[in-house]
């Protein structure tokens, strides 16, 4: 095992850092990390970067290439070990292809879950194909060992556990932390790679089998609903106006099963926007209380331009008994503080954002040339499967998608406009959406923020605590304090987001006042 090819690639890493052509980052220390994950941060960088198709390819081919020659200097170099890697490498890339353009999908469209899909694979992928090429065995031999005993998952595991603190404390460390965890990343994994070629390890199925149920005994720990919420309120003068998210329909959406007496309105004072504009109502459908004003609207109407759904914000709040409450959920919060920041909404005194969204990754329009085209491509393809199985409507080409999904200095101008004096906002962040926001440093400068609700981005709305937090808020009192582990969802996932992709664009939305 020679150290001096990880010692001149992590140089390397440093020179390329320096110079602009990789990007600063908390995933910089990837870079230096362990086959196939290294790998798997090549493509996302190459994603983000390439302007075309066949710069992503290009991009690719020249990773495999660069990342085989390493590995076989690492292991003594022959025409042999360079076979034996170059095979290794075309065999992770597929995994590591798939990871990246989830990853960076999930960004693109602000979509959580795909970001969880990305990393498990890229996680999954590590656990099998890490301890292969170090052993001096085919990959298929190799991946027999590894179904058959998995006798090396325990050191991968605590490898991925300390490459994930790393990629945390870079975030936090800000450049200097990023550069310094390039270093820490490079002897981290030679001491894994040293450990995994080391003979003496025995399968041990019964050990193993006893991890999975712990780690699943976790995850459904840590998804359990805690706290109780109050049966009811205390009454609360004025209206309750729930804005559902994008791809929601008239009386269908997670908004739409909020309970109002949780937060001391009776259905009698609560209402719902309507995308399509005011109007007399709508079915019920889900909704915990009637739908008495409003059109119908179906899901294509959540896409329209933002200057027309803020319009029909103004005019469904102007026919509303004041105070008003806005409650929004997800995408929703782009539409309420584009029109409430405007200052044509006197009559609204709270705005609460329930998983509020920041920070696009950003793609260029269809046909044209530019970063992240490859990643923008790949969105799209994610999103067409969605509508062919009927998952969702969603479109990436949409009006209200391209406007502010499309360029991320349009939606960050957004949401770094005040409110009118005397207007209050809170933020309540759902922990599984942390991977979405941990990008910059105050995703809602204007808004409170609550700590985050160890929920999913739909969970959070009907989540015990929430109503709890949200009657706090609106009653002047303090904010439950945050648990030390509060974030971990965002320190796990800092360096496995895709890095930002520059570009200029205007502050504001177009037609927005």
């Amino acid at each position: 095992m020679r150290w001096w090819p990880l010692a001149a690639a992590s140089a390397l890493v440093y020179l390329l850092a320096g110079s602009g052509v990789l990007p600063l980052w908390p995933g910089l220390c990837h870079e230096v990390a362990l086959p196939p994950l290294d790998l798997t941060s090549d493509v996302v960088v190459v994603t983000t970067r390439a302007t075309s198709v066949w710069w992503f390819v290009l991009g690719v081919a020249a990773a495999v290439a660069g990342r085989s020659a390493l590995l076989a200097c690492m292991l003594g170099w022959s025409r042999r070990r360079l076979r034996q890697a170059l095979t290794f490498y075309l065999v992770a890339a597929v995994p590591a292809v798939l990871a990246g353009a989830l990853l960076d999908a999930s960004q693109v469209v602000l979509y959580a879950a795909v970001f969880w899909v990305g990393l498990a694979v890229a996680v999954v992928a590590t656990l099998v194909l890490a301890p292969l090429p170090w052993r001096g065995r085919s990959v298929l031999r190799g991946l027999a060992d590894a179904v058959a005993g998995g006798a090396r998952l325990p050191t991968v595991v605590a490898y991925l556990v300390v490459l994930a603190a790393l990629g945390g404390a870079a975030r936090l460390g800000g450049t200097g932390g990023e550069l310094a965890s390039v270093a820490v990343s490079a002897g981290a994994t030679l001491v894994a790679a040293r450990a995994l070629a080391a003979p003496g390890a025995r399968p041990a199925p019964v050990r193993l089998a006893a991890i999975g149920v712990a780690l699943v005994a976790l995850l459904v720990a840590e998804l359990a609903p805690s706290g109780a919420p109050p049966v009811s309120a205390p009454p609360r003068a004025g209206s309750l106006f729930l804005v559902p998210g994008l791809d929601t329909s008239s009386g269908h959406g997670t908004l739409f099963r909020l309970d109002p007496l949780a937060l001391g309105y009776p259905c009698a004072d609560t209402f719902y926007f309507s995308y399509a504009g005011p109007g007399r109502g709508a079915p019920r459908g889900q909704a915990a209380c009637p739908i008495r004003t409003g059109a119908p609207y179906r899901r294509a109407d959540t896409e329209r331009p933002l200057s027309e759904l803020v319009a029909a914000f103004d005019a469904e709040v102007a026919l509303l008994p004041a105070p008003v409450t806005v409650v929004t959920h997800s995408s929703a919060s782009w539409v309420a503080w584009a029109a409430v920041s405007s200052g044509a909404t006197p009559d609204v005194a709270d705005v609460v954002m329930l998983s509020p969204l920041a920070d696009p990754l950003g793609y260029p329009p269809p046909g044209v040339a530019g970063p992240n085209l490859v990643g923008g491509d790949g969105a799209r393809l994610l999103t067409a499967i969605g509508r062919g199985i009927g998952f969702s409507t969603f479109r990436l080409d949409a009006p209200l998608a391209t406007e502010l999904l499309g360029h991320p200095a349009r939606l960050q101008g957004l949401l770094g406009r005040a409110l009118p004096s005397g207007v209050r906002a809170l933020a309540v962040p759902a922990a599984y959406d942390l991977p979405l926001l941990v990008g910059v440093r105050h995703p809602f400068p204007h808004a409170a923020s609550a700590c985050p609700s160890p929920s999913s981005h739909s969970g959070l709305v009907t989540a015990p605590a929430t109503a709890g937090i949200v009657d706090d808020f609106l009653a002047g009192r303090a904010l439950p304090g945050c648990g030390r582990w509060s974030t971990w969802q965002g320190a796990v996932a800092a360096g496995f987001r895709a890095p930002a992709v520059p570009r200029p664009g205007p502050r504001a939305p177009p037609g927005v006042r």
